[in-house]
């Protein structure tokens, strides 16, 4: 099935990046990848003309080149792991954003895992620039921004936004390097006005993805400072459970008066669905710790 395939290559791709404690790199890594790419870009534009002279119905062409796509990449990307090898991934996600945009034109929207894949496949790309240990030369990285930017487009001719957050992203001069958000993680005084827009810009995805990333490398303090400023932005806090993420925080840092003093002004209701959430999500410990504040 080409859901299932789909979902793993989500839950490969993304859920399990998400629960790595750190990225690295080694040169000869890189050599490996790039040596593997022409054959990667091959296997996909075989796909790519496959779906061309298919046949088939548009949606069960669709659900068929999405099943292919989903077992070449999975192939492929099973090579390295995001904790020692980040940079060779990231080449890898780059071919298959650049093949899947090239695809786009010939799948119908009417198949549920053309945007899917593509919506799985740009937010593996962003945990994966998230958590590597510096940032990229700066022409690898114009050379990566270009490679999505152009995919974007080609992508919404078409229909479909997903890659509007890796987008976003790659506008800046590197994934860290935003001075509002340094300022922000610094706890600078700040214009109330600015930050507003900046989080805006952001958008609660990128801005959660962020907070949990500081808070697996263990940078609690500035995942507070960037929690804090999210829970009490009305619009951001509200497409996002960020009054909970701060709380975790808190918790983080260790249970004292502020967390108290926190937890006193949240709705009980609410109070009661975050300790749940944080209970079905694994995190015991830190609902002990609100059950008990």
């Amino acid at each position: 099935e080409a859901g299932a395939y789909a979902t793993e290559l989500g839950v490969k791709m993304a859920d399990e990046e998400a629960e790595r404690e750190g990225c690295g790199g080694a040169a000869d890594a890189a050599a490996v990848a790039l040596s593997v790419a022409p054959y990667l870009r091959a296997r996909l534009q075989e796909l790519e003309s496959r779906l061309r002279e298919n046949e088939e119905p548009g949606v069960q062409a669709a659900t068929d080149y999405c099943q292919r796509f989903c077992q070449t990449l999975l192939e492929y990307a099973e090579k390295w792991k995001s904790s020692e090898d980040p940079l060779p991934l990231l080449e890898v996600y780059t071919i298959a954003i650049q093949s899947y945009s090239k695809a786009r034109p010939y799948l119908t929207s009417e198949c549920e895992n053309v945007a899917f894949v593509l919506e799985r496949l740009a937010l593996s790309c962003v945990e994966l620039l998230l958590c590597l240990p510096q940032e990229l030369p700066d022409q690898c990285w114009k050379g990566f921004q270009t490679s999505v930017q152009v995919s974007h487009k080609k992508l919404m001719e078409h229909g479909s936004f997903e890659l509007r957050l890796l987008a976003s992203l790659t506008q800046e001069s590197g994934v860290w390097k935003n001075q509002l958000l340094q300022s922000i993680l610094s706890q600078e005084p700040l214009e109330q006005e600015r930050v507003n827009e900046f989080l805006v810009t952001e958008g609660p995805i990128l801005l959660g993805m962020r907070i949990k990333h500081l808070l697996k490398i263990k940078q609690v303090s500035q995942a507070t400072a960037l929690a804090k400023m999210c829970a009490d932005n009305q619009e951001i806090n509200s497409k996002g459970s960020f009054t909970q993420l701060y709380l975790v925080c808190l918790c983080a840092a260790s249970p004292n008066i502020k967390l108290m003093e926190t937890i006193a002004n949240v709705d009980c209701k609410d109070a009661l669905e975050m300790i749940c959430n944080l209970e079905s999500e694994g995190d015991e410990k830190t609902a002990l710790i609100l059950c008990a504040a």
